[in-house]
C-alpha cells in the first residue's frame, strides 16, 4: 500500500506589492480548515532581464549620487562634454540628489514588481493573478480548498475500494 504524502500549497506572490499580508491571511486559513496541508510562501521574481535592468539602474544611482556628492564629473573621464543638466546638478547637490533618488526608486520598484499572487497545490495551480488580473477573496479561497479537498477525499475512497 502506498503511503500519502500531505498536500503541499505553495504561494508565490510579489513582495514588492505587499501581497505578503494576504498571504499570511491565506496560511492562517489552510491552518485553521485543513492543518493537514502544508504551506510555502515564496517572492515571484520578475523576469531575469528586469532584474538585470533594475540591478543596473541601482548601480548607476549610486555611482551618480557619489559623483555629485563628491562633486566629481564622470563625464571627463569618458572624454564626453558635461550635460547641462549634470552641471545643474552639482550646483543644486541636495535636491538633484532627492530627485536622483526617489525616481531611481520608483523605476526600480516598477521594475521588480511582478503583481503575481500564484497559488498552487501539489504543482496544480489554482490561482493566478497573472492570469485573472484580481486578487482571490477568502470566500473563494476557501471554496478552492474545498474543492481540492474533495478531490482528494475522492481519490482516497477510491484507492481503498481499489484495495478491498
Amino acid at each position: 500500500m502506498k503511503m500519502q504524502m500531505a498536500p503541499i500549497i505553495k504561494f508565490r506572490y510579489c513582495h514588492s506589492c505587499g501581497y505578503q499580508n494576504l498571504f499570511k491571511q491565506f496560511s492562517e486559513l489552510v491552518h485553521k480548515h485543513y492543518p493537514n496541508i502544508a504551506v510555502i510562501g515564496e517572492n515571484y521574481s520578475p523576469s531575469p532581464l528586469k532584474a538585470l535592468l533594475a540591478r543596473i539602474l541601482s548601480i548607476i544611482k549610486i555611482i551618480l549620487l557619489i559623483c555629485l556628492l563628491f562633486s566629481q564629473n564622470p563625464f571627463s573621464f569618458f572624454h564626453i562634454s558635461t550635460p547641462k543638466i549634470y552641471l545643474w546638478a552639482l550646483q543644486n547637490k541636495m535636491y538633484a540628489c532627492l530627485m536622483i533618488f526617489f525616481l531611481s526608486n520608483s523605476l526600480e520598484s516598477y521594475l521588480i514588481s511582478t503583481g503575481a499572487f500564484e497559488i498552487s497545490i501539489d504543482d496544480v495551480p489554482l490561482w493566478s493573478k497573472l492570469e485573472t488580473g484580481r486578487l482571490p477573496s477568502n470566500n473563494e479561497f476557501i471554496q478552492m480548498l474545498q474543492t481540492f479537498s474533495a478531490k482528494i477525499d475522492s481519490n482516497n475512497n477510491n484507492n481503498i475500494h481499489l484495495n478491498n
